[in-house]
């Protein structure tokens, strides 16, 4: 509950901000793709806290795609993209027989889909602070099969398909056009870094 209260909060400071500060690089109309990466992959956080000699893993992601339309020099509307997705190998012990082993296989995907508003504080030409809120829709799949015949296979998706983010970051400009990002806060992973373009 208090997490809602600090992002209604920022949310509100941020829009009353919105005619005292204008960002100069941020303009009505403007257009700005990106592509990041985020880290850590928490999926992959808990397999390296728990991995043995014997476990093989790759992770990717989350990566991120972004388009934002500015409505005004301080609000910008758009959607948010995330994707990340790992597998894991490692041997499981047989319950009855200590000699005998099994190759046991994960495989994780999570996507989201957010549209999201972007609220820019800035008057830096080259620097542009902002802060993101965003709802939609999420999902992950994990995929667990053994070779023990004594074992079931499990595929489960997410019980949970609302998505959420919240994060504090800022853009800056390498040109008139290009610039790079970083976010940190609430979402598919705590932190992301990554490449924009102004239209």
């Amino acid at each position: 509950m208090r997490i809602k209260n600090w992002v209604a909060t920022s949310i509100i400071i941020l829009v009353l901000m919105q005619n005292r500060v204008a960002a100069q690089n941020f303009a009505t109309g403007d257009i700005a793709f990106s592509a990041g990466y985020g880290f850590p992959n928490l999926t992959k956080t808990v397999f390296n806290v728990a991995e043995g000699d014997n476990i093989n893993s790759i992770f990717i992601g989350p990566v991120y795609g972004k388009a934002e339309f500015a409505l005004n020099e301080t609000v910008g509307f758009g959607v948010n993209f995330a994707y990340a997705m790992g597998s894991a190998t490692y041997e499981t012990q047989d319950n009855e027989i200590d000699s005998l082993f099994y190759n046991t296989n994960f495989k994780y995907t999570s996507y989201s889909i957010l549209a999201r508003f972007n609220f820019h504080f800035g008057n830096n030409p080259m620097f542009d602070p902002y802060a993101g809120f965003g709802m939609g829709y999420r999902n992950a799949n994990y995929k667990y099969t053994g070779g023990d015949p004594d074992e079931t296979p499990a595929d489960i998706n997410g019980f949970n398909h609302f998505g959420l983010d919240f994060t504090m970051g800022a853009r800056l400009y390498l040109t008139e056009n290009i610039a790079i990002y970083g976010e940190v806060g609430i979402a598919k992973s705590p932190i992301q870094v990554g490449l924009v373009v102004k239209l």
